[in-house]
């Protein structure tokens, strides 16, 4: 048996009109993930001399500023996903109430057209 989804017409439009934005975000976060694996990292060389280890504090103050920029846009993005995800739930939960309110008016106009048979056969 094929189970029939719950969605409605407004749930698929917010699902499909957000989608491209989703995707761009998972894209963005899978690439500053990648470019994060300890191979692109340079070698570890011990400085020897004072001006080695200031351009080893340089580089390595460089790394950290675009470590804390990548944190930042990840950040960003995670955010972006969860208000995208709110949406989503409240615009489910919303058809989900709708879907009740109409079930339950079926009930009832169904057993007003079963009284009124009844009532029309038995008159």
């Amino acid at each position: 048996m094929v189970k029939k989804s719950l969605m409605g017409l407004g749930t698929l439009n917010t699902i499909l009109n957000t989608a491209p934005l989703i995707i761009q975000g998972a894209t963005r976060l899978v690439k500053i993930i990648r470019d994060r694996k300890p191979g692109n990292q340079p070698d570890k060389d011990i400085p020897v001399t004072l001006d080695s280890m200031k351009d080893e504090i340089r580089r390595i103050n460089t790394r950290l500023d675009a470590r804390n920029e990548s944190d930042l846009e990840q950040v960003n993005l995670i955010e972006e996903l969860a208000r995208q995800n709110e949406m989503l739930a409240s615009t489910l939960k919303r058809t989900s109430k709708q879907l009740s309110v109409i079930t339950v008016i079926l009930v009832i106009t169904l057993l007003l057209a079963l009284v009124s048979g009844i009532k029309l056969l038995a008159g």
